[in-house]
C-alpha cells in the first residue's frame, strides 16, 4: 500500500551557505545577510571600554601620585595649601621661636651696643663734664652731639637688623643664627625657599605691623593659629618650621 507523502524533514533541511568570513548566530548570517560594521559590538557583548574611564567593578584610576580625582568618592581630604611641599617638617611653636629670637637678640645686641658706645660715650662724657661746670654753651653743645649721634645710630641699627634677617632667611639654610640653634627654618607658605624681597616684608611686618596689636597678640598667635603662623607670617605668607 502506498505511504502518504510525509512533510519535509525540517531538521534535516539544508541551510543557506555562511557568509563567507564572519561570525554566524545559530548558523544563519546576521539581518539580512550582512555582517555588522566593523567595531560596533557584537550581540550579547557590552560596549568596548573607553580609554581613562573606570570599568565595571573597578574604581576610579589612579592620578598622579596615587589619588583620585577630587570630588569623586573615597578621594581623600588634600592638605592645607602649601603645606604638601614642607612634608615631614612639623611647624614650630611660641617657645621653640621665641628663644631664637633671644638668641637672636643676643648675637645682634652686643655689636649694636659697641655702636652705641662709640657714638654717645664722647657724648656723654661731654654732657657729665660740662654740668658739674654748670657750663649751659657746653651743655647745649654736648646735647646736640648726642643728638647727632642718635641720628646716627637709629638708621645704622635698622639696616644692620633688615640685612641680619633678610639676608639669612633668603639664604639655603633659611634661618638666623637663632632659628639654627633651636633646629628651625623659614619657609613660603608652599614650602619652597625664601626671596630676599619676601624676607624683607617678613622682616619689617614682624618689626612695624605685628607690635601694633595690643598685649603681643600678633606674635602670641604662633601658639594657637593652624600651622602655627604669626601675624607678620601670614602678612609675608610664611611659616615657621622644624629643619
Amino acid at each position: 500500500m502506498a505511504q502518504p507523502p510525509q512533510p519535509p524533514n525540517w531538521g534535516a533541511q539544508q541551510q543557506p551557505p555562511p557568509h563567507p568570513g564572519y561570525p554566524q548566530q545559530g548558523g544563519y548570517p546576521q539581518q539580512g545577510g550582512y555582517p555588522p560594521p566593523q567595531g560596533y559590538p557584537q550581540p550579547g557583548q557590552g560596549y568596548p571600554p573607553q580609554q581613562g574611564y573606570p570599568q565595571p567593578g573597578q574604581g576610579y584610576p589612579p592620578q598622579q601620585g596615587g589619588y583620585p580625582p577630587p570630588g569623586y568618592p573615597g578621594a581623600p581630604a588634600y592638605p592645607p595649601p602649601g603645606y604638601g611641599a614642607a612634608t615631614g617638617m612639623a611647624p614650630a611653636g611660641f617657645w621653640i621661636r621665641f628663644i631664637a629670637a633671644l638668641v637672636d637678640g643676643i648675637i645682634i645686641g652686643i655689636p649694636m651696643m659697641i655702636l652705641m658706645a662709640i657714638l654717645f660715650g664722647g657724648s656723654f662724657g661731654a654732657i657729665m663734664s660740662a654740668s658739674t661746670t654748670n657750663d649751659e654753651a657746653a651743655i647745649a653743645a654736648a646735647a646736640a652731639g648726642a643728638a647727632g649721634a642718635f641720628l646716627i645710630f637709629i638708621p645704622i641699627a635698622i639696616i644692620i637688623g633688615w640685612l641680619y634677617e633678610a639676608l639669612m632667611l633668603s639664604s639655603a639654610a633659611g634661618a638666623t643664627l637663632g632659628k639654627r640653634m633651636v633646629g628651625v627654618k623659614v619657609l613660603k607658605g608652599d614650602g619652597t625657599r625664601l626671596s630676599f624681597g619676601r624676607a624683607t616684608g617678613r622682616h619689617f611686618a614682624k618689626a612695624i605691623v605685628t607690635p601694633m596689636i595690643p598685649f603681643a597678640i600678633g606674635y602670641i598667635m604662633a601658639g594657637f593659629t593652624e600651622r602655627k603662623r604669626a601675624l607678620h607670617d601670614m602678612i609675608g605668607d610664611t611659616m615657621v618650621v622644624k629643619s
